[in-house]
């Protein structure tokens, strides 16, 4: 009776089964087409080869276009994932009310370098001001920045926590080079006049999201590389550091064209890429390395060039002697455990490297619940619980440093 039993079970299983397929089966057909066209018009717009020939670069496989979905689909949660919506509701509400609207502090379209696209906004605390200043690379991209201005609410939130906040307009002609050749003249012009505005020299912090933070943890190795090209160089001409040739050319080529660095306090990094050989690797494996920014902003064969995290282990196995006071003196490196974009490795990679190579103070927080972790949507609402914790992160590395020596010698 009870094999009876479960023969009819199972039969009512399979028939439900079967009843669930043939009514999705109807809309099969209008959800492949949907597919294909959200990856087709994707591809469009962000391939390049797509320009010559559209028909050539369109991806037929359904196993591609399907992967290639995913990989959209995950992106735009990356974008939208945590508490994104909560916060920006918190932030209308903020404009909204008279009585909790923060006062507006910034000193803005300053004037840092000899090109008219050379701007800043200063952000100046009035009271309780510490003294230390963060630099923000402000991009999404690594090109140029067109969004700055998103970034003014997180700027007006660090200010009001004690903190002068500088928010410079970089890449005005459009290349990784050219944005890092921007951002160290904005940094020289902080360091040189910090006491004007009365912040600490010493005391210079930069900070980026994404590819802001790889580019700030890039420029942050522009004096112990060029340190060591230059004595590599005494010793034997045309001496090479990374692995491929053309690679370590595009290296020096970057690093020639940051003159005179300052050697900043410390970074702030958050939600990171820097290994871009393994970044490109992760992307050819979800079937989108033609259609992200990192595909349009590096050189096939020039990625180590743009990796950070190999550049230090590079300079660990390559240097008998290393001067720590080359690096800066504190990193924090913040991740969500969920981002997709830029995957968790990436921050503890970079992470072991500096460890390993001897900076002071290194620490890492991971959100375990998060998917992209960006700042500039998290302090729209600084009253957030998020928005309290990151505050308290960047808060606690940008600590007094009063007592170490000024930094800020030429390289």
């Amino acid at each position: 009776m009870a094999r009876k039993l479960w023969s009819w079970r199972a039969c009512a299983w399979y028939v439900g089964v079967l009843s669930v397929v043939l009514a999705l089966l109807p809309f099969a057909i209008p959800l492949s087409i949907l597919g294909y066209a959200v990856v087709w018009v994707y591809t469009w717009t962000h391939d390049p080869r797509a320009r010559k020939n559209f028909v050539k670069v369109l991806p037929i496989d359904p196993r591609r276009v399907f992967r290639c979905g995913q990989a959209l689909w995950a992106g735009m949660l990356d974008g939208l994932g945590g508490p994104t919506a909560a916060l920006v509701w918190a932030f209308v509400a903020a404009k909204l009310s008279r009585s909790t609207r923060a006062q507006d502090t910034a000193v803005r379209d300053i004037q840092y370098g000899p090109l008219a696209t050379h701007r800043l906004d200063l952000f100046v605390p009035l009271s309780t001001a510490t003294g230390a200043v963060i630099v923000i690379f402000p991009g999404y991209r690594w090109s140029r920045t067109k969004r700055a201005r998103m970034y003014r609410p997180m700027a007006q939130t660090l200010c009001g926590d004690g903190l002068f906040v500088v928010l410079p307009r970089v890449g005005s002609q459009g290349s990784p080079s050219d944005a890092l050749e921007d951002f160290n003249v904005a940094v020289q012009w902080v360091v040189a006049n910090a006491a004007n505005f009365g912040a600490d020299a010493r005391r210079v912090h930069v900070m980026g999201c994404g590819a802001g933070a790889h580019l700030c943890a890039m420029y942050s190795l522009a004096a112990p590389l060029r340190t060591w090209y230059a004595q590599a160089d005494r010793m034997a001409q045309g001496a090479q550091l990374l692995a491929s040739a053309s690679a370590d050319a595009a290296l020096r080529r970057t690093v020639r064209r940051i003159h005179r660095p300052p050697r900043v306090a410390g970074l702030v990094l958050v939600s990171g890429v820097y290994d871009i050989v393994a970044q490109r690797r992760y992307e050819a494996d979800r079937c989108i390395e033609n259609l992200t920014a990192a595909a349009r902003a590096f050189a096939r064969g020039e990625e180590e060039a743009w990796s950070p995290a190999l550049a230090v282990r590079a300079l660990r196995r390559r240097s008998a002697v290393l001067p720590p006071e080359l690096f800066p003196r504190s990193v924090l490196l913040i991740h969500g455990r969920l981002d997709s974009t830029f995957e968790l490795a990436q921050s503890q990679r970079m992470f072991r490297e500096l460890c390993a190579v001897g900076v002071p103070d290194v620490q890492m927080k991971i959100y375990a619940n998060l998917r992209r972790v960006d700042p500039a949507i998290a302090l729209l609402a600084p009253r957030s619980a998020l928005a309290q914790s990151l505050l308290e992160d960047i808060r606690a590395s940008v600590k007094n440093q009063d007592t170490q020596p000024n930094p800020n010698q030429d390289a």
